[in-house]
């Protein structure tokens, strides 16, 4: 762990920071084109749930989403799932540099970095589900159910994690102000 906060540590200022969060937001926005332009063309209301999208679901929950979704569908989640790829990575770096501005140590890129590998373990088990279908494989169907579970847990502990230390470090700045 030492080892990748000394990697990472040289990249933790305000530009890499701006960058990196403004490039998540972005790969979130082409993640949905897809889906997007599959809504329109099959004349649906609403964008179609997707198992990235859902916190827990059985392999039952998980295969009649991707049934629902039809061939088109299908078609449009396989092209947002490449775009899915990328995200982990600019989300651990959007989550653990601030921490390292901030002059936090090692620990604090623990649950980036979880989160980060399990998001990785589910869009591969994603991936390879949406590649064997109509066959099914519930035990890698649970692996993603699973693997986004601890995603979901990791991400949202680490946003926690990253507030509470902005919050620290403005109140830290403003009782150094007042004296």
């Amino acid at each position: 762990m030492k080892q990748l906060y000394h990697l990472l540590k040289p990249l933790a200022n305000i530009y890499m920071i701006i960058l990196l969060w403004s490039l998540s937001i972005l790969n979130l926005y082409v993640f949905y084109i897809p889906l997007k332009n599959y809504t329109t063309s099959a004349g649906l209301d609403t964008l179609p749930i997707v198992p990235d999208q859902m916190n827990y679901y059985t392999p039952d929950e998980g295969y009649q989403a991707l049934t629902v979704l039809g061939n088109d569908g299908r078609n449009a989640y396989r092209l947002s799932n490449y775009t899915d790829f990328i995200l982990p990575f600019l989300l651990f770096l959007s989550l653990s540099l601030p921490n390292l501005a901030l002059g936090k140590g090692s620990r604090y890129i623990i649950s980036p970095l979880i989160y980060m590998i399990s998001d990785y373990i589910e869009n591969i088990a994603e991936k390879y589900v949406l590649e064997i279908y109509p066959k099914r494989n519930d035990s890698i169907m649970m692996l993603a159910c699973y693997s986004g579970l601890i995603k979901m847990i990791s991400v949202c502990g680490s946003l926690l994690i990253l507030i509470i230390n902005i919050i620290k470090s403005k109140s830290t700045n403003q009782k150094q102000k007042i004296k």
